[in-house]
């Protein structure tokens, strides 16, 4: 009840109620996270590993995202807490149990851009896209849109696999980093060529509108080729102003071009990803009021904290490219991010 309260709280600061009725919000929060989170880790303390315990921890992490601050991470450090929870849990046999559906909620909060704090950039292990370790979890990846992502699970899985490579390039390991890098890009390009050709279908309980299954298919379009910026830029290192990166932001700018924006019951929702990457490449002015204007849409349709830190943290990367005349985007916004 307290997390979902504080959810609720931090829905309000972060459509800019700072009180209701005389009564400031914050301090409200600071009191529902004083007294909820002693009680969560009461049950964590004492080994209890219910579906009501995982769902309570994803409410908290979510209301860390809606109250977001650059430099402020504690719902990352609620992420680790969540996989540890699903490493030990049975639960997840039925693909259809509500475990597996807390499951798909924590694997898109992993895929939220991350901010990282100085800290953070010096040890990179922290950043990225984290799986489970459960192999039973892991091993259940499909090519279907997944109806809560947005995208296929598979496409999730070469996410992962490039994280990991980025993490562990070494000098001695770059040639072996680069062979793994083509096997991956070609299969991120195959996987777009077989759904160009052949739309996927859709993972979802009800039946959808035309309108809505074209809104997904263009929603994981455009994180297959965000999927192919992340390998590009952590793999092979192109800059910003390299063909192959800005094909890709191309594609990705007239996939968002079609889509519905700004509106909450759409895959708009779930386009936080796609469009920090392509912000984080956009080194043109005209790039950059394409994806001003997107972000606010996505702003203004889910209201979240984290989407304010997004924009300013873009605003950054731009400011600190052009202070250093990186015209054609060589720095990654990891590094410009730390300065």
């Amino acid at each position: 009840m307290s997390a979902c309260l504080a959810l609720s709280a931090a829905g309000f600061l972060s459509r800019g109620i700072l009180e209701v009725e005389g009564v400031e919000i914050l301090r409200i929060l600071g009191h529902l996270q004083t007294s909820g989170l002693a009680l969560l880790r009461g049950a964590l303390d004492s080994g209890e590993r219910t579906e009501t315990l995982l769902a309570t921890c994803l409410i908290w992490c979510l209301t860390d995202v809606f109250t977001y601050r650059q430099g402020i991470s504690s719902w990352q450090i609620h992420l680790q807490g969540i996989g540890a929870l699903l490493d030990g849990s049975e639960a997840h046999r039925s693909f259809r149990s509500a475990m597996r559906h807390l499951y798909q909620l924590y694997l898109s909060l992993q895929t939220l851009p991350h901010i990282p704090t100085v800290e953070s950039l010096d040890n990179p292990a922290q950043l990225g896209v984290r799986a489970s370790q459960n192999s039973e979890w892991t091993s259940i990846t499909s090519s279907e849109i997944d109806g809560f992502l947005g995208y296929s699970s598979e496409l999730l899985d070469v996410l992962q696999q490039i994280d990991q490579l980025s993490c562990s390039v070494s000098g001695n390991e770059a040639q072996s980093i680069l062979f793994e890098a083509d096997i991956l890009l070609g299969k991120v390009q195959g996987m777009i060529r077989r759904d160009t050709a052949s739309p996927r279908d859709i993972s979802i309980c009800t039946p959808l509108s035309p309108e809505y299954n074209r809104e997904f298919a263009l929603c994981h379009q455009t994180f297959q080729q965000a999927t192919l910026i992340h390998l590009y830029r952590k793999l092979y290192h192109h800059p910003s102003g390299s063909h192959s990166i800005q094909a890709a932001v191309r594609s990705i700018e007239e996939m968002v071009g079609n889509m519905i924006q700004g509106q909450p019951c759409h895959t708009w929702v779930a386009m936080a990803m796609p469009l920090f990457t392509l912000g984080c490449e956009a080194f043109t002015e005209k790039q950059q009021a394409f994806t001003r204007d997107k972000i606010k849409k996505l702003e203004d349709c889910i209201g979240s904290l984290h989407v304010k830190c997004i924009r300013q943290a873009l605003e950054d990367i731009w400011k600190e490219r052009e202070n250093l005349g990186d015209r054609e985007g060589t720095l990654c916004a990891s590094q410009l991010l730390g300065r």
